[in-house]
């Protein structure tokens, strides 16, 4: 099985012209202590996916090849984890945008309706430990997390057909304002949930959705701190017959954006590479290294991440890529926002 896997990374990776990359057992709900001793820790999670020249993450690294920086300035690994069963397990969200009449299905998620169960497939390499939820929201200001993470991979793609059938609304008015204001609801209602959970898990969005999109800046960068104040990564797919957007006075792709801000990655592919690419995306997560560091300062405000390879394991592996979240903000309790 994971051989397939490694095989389906490897093409992807490699075949532009099909698939394309744009960079851009329910866990148990926390009691308030509990919850009160986790949030007193002020160690950073670093979550680093590396890609070797073939295309394929490098399982070799230990902790003494990697060097952490934060704001130019390195700092000590005081964890580290390699692989899915060291480090914490994945909550995988499906995620798509109501299929609205007014939309093209391309610009949105109707593209992926009647084809949900082409992911089925990809969900099968998830671990054991790893669970699965699907949510949506619309630009009426409808919102909600469908289905609460589950071990049933079989319920997600039942759940995420039912989201993606279409509804009676038309865009326009004021619904791009709505829309937007429940996007940034319905991303900390994910990421609340990962707080909520003890041990926390590390929360996936996978968008579906052609990411024909925009947000002012100033919400959106809100958005993203609560990414870096907490933990996550963004990763996406569209279909590669998707539109560009390109807007004046507002950040277009802010999907795209996201997965940027959070370390992680935009897939572009046809229906023949959905399954795919959901996969290329669980083999990143499962063979990432989780790194911890003590911060210099809980301020706050945003920090400057960068993590590299020592001079010998670049000799070692050359041609490596690393890619992470390119920045953090250390606070000294839990967001309002995340109670």
């Amino acid at each position: 099985m994971k051989q397939r896997v490694a095989r389906g990374v490897a093409s992807i990776c490699s075949l532009a012209a099909c698939v394309s990359i744009s960079v851009a057992a329910q866990q148990p709900i926390a009691s308030p202590e509990t919850a009160a001793i986790r949030v007193q820790s002020s160690l950073v999670l670093i979550d680093v996916i590396s890609q070797g020249k073939d295309g394929l993450p490098v399982r070799d690294f230990k902790k003494e090849d990697f060097r952490v920086f934060d704001d130019h300035q390195e700092v000590s690994i005081s964890t580290f984890a390699a692989g899915a069963h060291d480090s914490r397990p994945i909550i995988l969200w499906l995620v798509t945008l109501c299929n609205e009449l007014g939309h093209s299905e391309f610009e949105a998620s109707g593209a992926f309706m009647g084809k949900e169960a082409l992911f089925r497939p990809a969900l099968g390499h998830l671990e054991n430990q790893d669970t699965v939820g699907v949510a949506h929201w619309c630009d009426n200001g409808e919102t909600q997390l469908d289905l609460q993470p589950t071990e049933d991979r079989d319920s997600a793609i039942g759940v995420l057909a039912e989201t993606l059938k279409p509804i009676p609304f038309h865009t326009g008015g004021d619904s791009d304002a709505v829309g937007e204001e429940t996007f940034r609801k319905m991303i900390r209602l994910i990421i609340r949930d990962a707080h909520r959970r003890n041990p926390q898990p590390l929360p996936v969005i996978a968008f579906l959705h052609g990411d024909y999109t925009g947000q002012p800046h100033r919400e959106l960068d809100e958005l993203v701190d609560d990414f870096l104040e907490t933990s996550g990564i963004v990763f996406g797919i569209k279909d590669d017959r998707s539109p560009n957007l390109r807007l004046l006075g507002e950040q277009s792709k802010i999907l795209q954006y996201m997965a940027k801000h959070t370390g992680g990655l935009y897939f572009s592919a046809p229906p023949s590479g959905y399954a795919a690419a959901l996969e290329a995306i669980l083999t990143q997560l499962h063979y990432r290294y989780e790194l911890g560091f003590i911060p210099l300062a809980l301020d706050g405000k945003r920090h400057e991440l960068r993590v590299g390879l020592t001079k010998k394991a670049k000799e070692n592996h050359q041609g490596i890529r690393l890619r992470f979240r390119p920045e953090y903000i250390p606070v000294r309790e839990e967001p309002a926002w995340a109670h």
